[in-house]
């Protein structure tokens, strides 16, 4: 991909689906649930807290030693794997820190379900060890801003609830969507449509559920995952240039992922890339 400019930066740290995956099968690619980290200018924004959190904090508190720091944390929903980093997450335990989280459910069922994983009986740290300031906002109205940087989201098919997000930055468009099936069942394809087409048109870059391929698929309808041949399908259709293949089977080694990559360019159209999404990647848009 062109560096246009260096002021809109995505870096993964976390690309693994439903748990984390150590072993010497899973290295090239990376075995930690889902953290992404995002920056518009100043403006800091990560995406998920699965357990790449825990090294995006190690490196943050590196960069902000003696500095305050304001962070934005968009949960696209709360299956453990999407929010089981937060209590590593090094800068929660820092005076002056920030932390803002955003997602769908109300301001006090958000709090309860990333804080419930803190309690006494699943975790030793108690939240009165978390020196941060953190504060919740639940998502009505899109799109909405952060700083000059504005963020539509939507809903997707799972079988929880799960937000989409579309992070446009100065003429750029950034989209995540993972934990989305996309689905032909009649009763769900209209929705489907009209949301994914909401989120990914003309999008720069997409960073989007792959966990399996359309054999695969057969066996799993209703996990709320799709193929990665539908997803490119509709990265055809809606114009997306750059497709990330994301949240990979916790099954799925690093060879086999290279030859689901490879047979999923088969089906790209002549204005799409297809990527592997890959920890400590760092894309410029």
């Amino acid at each position: 991909m062109a560096n246009r400019e260096r002021d809109f930066k995505i870096k993964f740290w976390g690309v693994r689906g439903s748990i984390p995956t150590p072993g010497k099968n899973f290295i090239r690619y990376g075995g930690n649930t889902p953290c992404i980290e995002v920056r518009c200018g100043e403006t800091l924004i990560i995406i998920d807290a699965g357990s790449g959190i825990r090294e995006l904090g190690d490196s943050l508190l590196q960069e902000f030693k003696g500095r305050n720091a304001d962070i934005q944390i968009l949960i696209s929903h709360t299956h453990w794997d999407h929010i089981q980093g937060f209590p590593f997450f090094k800068m929660a335990y820092i005076p002056g820190t920030k932390i803002n989280f955003y997602g769908g459910h109300s301001v006090s069922a958000l709090e309860k379900l990333i804080f419930g994983q803190m309690e006494r009986e699943y975790f030793p740290v108690s939240l009165n060890d978390l020196q941060s300031t953190i504060g919740f906002s639940a998502l009505t109205e899109s799109p909405f801003t952060i700083n000059d940087v504005t963020i539509h989201f939507t809903h997707l098919i799972h079988p929880t609830l799960s937000l989409g997000f579309r992070i446009e930055y100065r003429g750029r468009v950034f989209v995540y969507a993972t934990d989305s099936e996309i689905s032909n069942d009649p009763e769900i394809e209209k929705i489907n449509e009209r949301n994914i087409s909401y989120l990914i048109h003309d999008a720069d870059m997409l960073v989007a559920d792959c966990q399996y391929n359309r054999e695969e698929y057969e066996n799993k309808v209703g996990w709320g995952h799709s193929a990665i041949e539908t997803t490119v399908e509709a990265c055809n259709k809606f114009n997306v240039k750059n497709l990330f293949a994301f949240h990979h089977d916790p099954t799925r080694t690093d060879d086999q992922l290279d030859g689901l990559i490879e047979m999923a360019r088969k089906f790209a159209g002549p204005g799409l890339k297809v990527y592997p999404a890959k920890e400590k990647q760092i894309v410029y848009l």
